[in-house]
């Protein structure tokens, strides 16, 4: 399969894409689960922040972020080439003050771009979620190696060397649009529905002095790569656990609704974690 994957990998990135998004599309036509799904979710989302729902166009772009990241493992100088990013070199200077800067993401567009921004730098350390298959989680952690960087999974030591991290000044990255487990967060609103949203971030804002920074990296057309938008937190998290979280959740819902159809829309992100207690009503 890792053979397989990267023969795909090694096709112009146009030609992946458009492999991918007809692979999504085709996943929306035969799978119900995932058709259901993503319709509710979409539907619910477009309704509140009035913006036209188009599954198809999100189904095909799903299949696109998929080739995204098997082109950017392959050809990680080639995606940094065919970036750009938003006010760069006053998120450079943020990164060198020795305060830390904390790199909060969504599943949008090209998100599997964002660790290698700062490898030349400033170290990198990202918390990720390993794979229920051992196959693929095996083929994430090949893929998502680079220099000056640092992937490091979602449980007690990964959270010691984020912290550590931020105590050296380091870059740390969280993609924080994934259900927590059930220690970990608090229902909060996201797109007008109750999500049960992860605490950690705002607890690492209030343990130390580092910026926080939201990225989005929209994809363009044609194969021509990835623009990273970004977004400073100005403001401090309000006290309440619930109210810090739907602050965080706003910034992702604005990077989000700039480009909806680039957003991973089946993803369960409205489920109840095991022994959580169940959602408030709306």
């Amino acid at each position: 399969m890792y053979f397989i994957l990267r023969l795909f990998s090694s096709l112009p990135l146009f030609l992946l894409q458009l492999i991918g998004g007809g692979v999504g599309i085709l996943i929306y036509l035969l799978s119900p689960r995932y058709r259901r799904s993503l319709n509710k979710n979409l539907d619910s989302a477009a309704i509140s922040f009035d913006f036209i729902a188009a599954p198809w166009k999100v189904s095909r772009q799903s299949g696109m972020m998929f080739a995204d990241i098997l082109w950017i493992w392959a050809h990680p100088k080639g995606a940094l080439k065919k970036s750009s990013i938003e006010d760069l070199e006053k998120i450079i200077e943020l990164s060198k003050n020795g305060k830390g800067l904390i790199i909060l993401t969504a599943h949008l567009g090209g998100f599997e771009i964002l660790p290698r921004l700062f490898s030349k730098t400033v170290k990198s350390t990202y918390m990720y979620r390993p794979a229920r298959k051992t196959w693929v989680n095996d083929l994430m952690v090949r893929g998502r190696q680079h220099p000056g960087v640092e992937f490091v999974e979602a449980n007690l030591g990964g959270v010691r060397k984020i912290k550590r991290a931020l105590s050296n000044g380091e870059i740390i990255g969280i993609v924080a649009d994934q259900v927590p487990s059930v220690a970990d967060g608090v229902w909060a609103k996201f797109f007008n529905q109750y999500a049960y949203t992860s605490s950690f971030p705002i607890k690492l804002t209030r343990n130390c002095d580092a910026t926080t920074l939201f990225m989005g990296s929209e994809r363009l057309s044609f194969g021509r790569g990835w623009r990273i938008k970004t977004k400073v937190m100005m403001q401090k998290y309000p006290a309440c656990p619930i109210e810090a979280c739907t602050v965080m959740n706003a910034y992702f819902e604005q990077m989000i609704i700039a480009k909806p159809n680039q957003y991973m829309w089946s993803y369960n992100r409205y489920k109840t974690p095991t022994g959580a207690e169940l959602a408030p009503a709306i």
